[in-house]
């Protein structure tokens, strides 16, 4: 009876936020407060893209060109007012489809907030994460071109190596981390400490310290460091942010792209310029050194010889971002450079640098939003170019139905064979899906 009760009570909290312009359920009391808030997607994607080869062509185990795709979250807020001092948890729960990984949903964690400023505990978004700002926030759609193309396909390989590409907007910290890329991953984003300062005169800086990002909070598997004649000089069987690349003569390159002590900082300005307009204003940035060096070594049967050892260089990036809107019409850009992080001479021959730029513009009128997206990004000299158009209609309160269409553009080679002739590939991706929150 109470687990009937339970559900209705849920049921019926879903049903409210749907129906309100505020779509968060809150069930709140004198001094404590619980907020739920949901999000699920479903999404069908067709792609056309040239020089596939055999299953490169599948989107899925057993079709070509078309493929559905859905993510889901669901958190519980938990709150807690005392003395003006407000303490809880966030506890977000594991769907059984791809988890959404936006700042807003992904990570249960601790927080105490003061007038002084909030305090998160473990939680797995940094505060670069939280406080940048890129073209993208205002666009319709998804921008989920890159889930169904295959920019390192075999048409792109050279002596059986990947090149390397970014199709997004990212830093080391979030795309390097563990994510619930699979169901069955037992492991998520490295936890970490955050400090928010309140908003004061449109002014707010965070600041997070991360110890290990190999450190997802659960995991003590310290073990993966060692093979067999290797000691703990850095070979992992591991996932957690390694991969071990095969070049020739049966020799690997074994690139740990974990990070200790790493502290990333934001600080953000929004400006009311008139009733109509609207500026924000972020800079963003991450800096830490690299868990351990670059691994070369030789397989011999089951045996592995350490040839040598290279030093990464530190993770040193930064974000520059910017959000302009004026009545109904929005623009957004930003530029991002990381440098040469987490790179050796040794092995990234072809180039180390990585910077990205991405700029939309989106007008809104009533329930429909539509936006045009163009972004560009260079990863150790390997480039893609892809532009996206978009719309979206709300039909109420947290639901909407969205259409896109993209046109991308990589080009580049595996960064280890300089010698390697660079190849390009393009495609065209539609996608068609409904956002439902609440």
């Amino acid at each position: 009876m109470k687990k009937l009760l339970l559900a209705a009570s849920i049921i019926c909290l879903a049903s409210a936020g749907l129906a309100e312009e505020n779509p968060t359920p809150v069930i709140s009391n004198s001094d404590t407060e619980i907020k739920l808030e949901g999000f699920y997607l479903f999404e069908n994607g067709y792609i056309k893209q040239d020089h596939l080869i055999l299953f490169d062509k599948n989107v899925t185990d057993n079709r070509k060109k078309l493929g559905f795709y859905t993510e889901a979250a669901f958190a519980a807020t938990i709150a807690k007012t005392i003395n003006d001092v407000i303490a809880g948890a966030k506890i977000v729960l594991q769907p059984t489809t791809r988890a959404k990984t936006s700042t807003s949903y992904n990570g249960s964690h601790i927080f105490i907030e003061t007038s002084y400023g909030k305090v998160e505990l473990g939680s797995p978004a940094d505060a670069s994460a939280k406080l940048r700002i890129t073209g993208s926030q205002v666009t319709a759609g998804t921008g989920g071109w890159s889930r169904y193309a295959l920019l390192d396909g075999q048409y792109m390989r050279y002596n059986g190596l990947k090149s390397d590409f970014d199709t997004n907007a990212s830093f080391y910290l979030e795309s390097y981390s563990n994510s619930f890329g699979q169901i069955n991953d037992k492991a998520e984003r490295a936890r970490r400490l955050n400090f928010f300062t309140p908003k004061m005169k449109g002014f707010q800086a965070g600041v997070s310290y991360t110890p290990d990002t190999a450190n997802t909070g659960g995991n003590r598997d310290i073990n993966n460091l060692t093979l067999t004649s290797s000691g703990r000089n850095g070979v992992s069987v591991s996932k957690t942010g390694i991969k071990t690349v095969k070049l020739e003569n049966n020799e690997t390159m074994t690139i740990n792209q974990n990070i200790r002590d790493a502290f990333s900082v934001g600080l953000t300005y929004e400006h009311e310029i008139s009733e109509d307009a609207d500026l924000k204003l972020s800079v963003t940035g991450e800096y830490g050194k690299p868990a351990r060096r670059l691994i070369h070594a030789k397989m011999d049967g089951t045996t592995i010889q350490v040839l040598n050892t290279y030093k990464l260089s530190n993770l040193k990036a930064y974000n520059l971002g910017a959000v302009f809107t004026y009545g109904n019409f929005s623009c957004g850009a930003s530029y991002g450079n990381l440098g040469k992080s987490l790179t050796a001479k040794e092995y990234y021959k072809v180039g180390r640098d990585t910077y990205y730029y991405n700029g939309a513009v989106a007008y809104g009128q009533g329930p429909i939003k539509t936006s045009l997206e163009y972004l560009k990004t260079s990863r150790y000299k390997n480039t893609v170019d892809a532009v996206s158009l978009a719309t979206e209609y709300k039909i109420m309160p947290g639901l909407l139905p969205y259409a896109e269409i993209s046109h991308f553009q990589a080009k580049g080679k595996p960064v280890y064979y300089p010698e390697a002739p660079s190849k390009t590939t393009r495609g065209t991706v539609g996608l068609i899906g409904t956002k439902l929150k609440f």
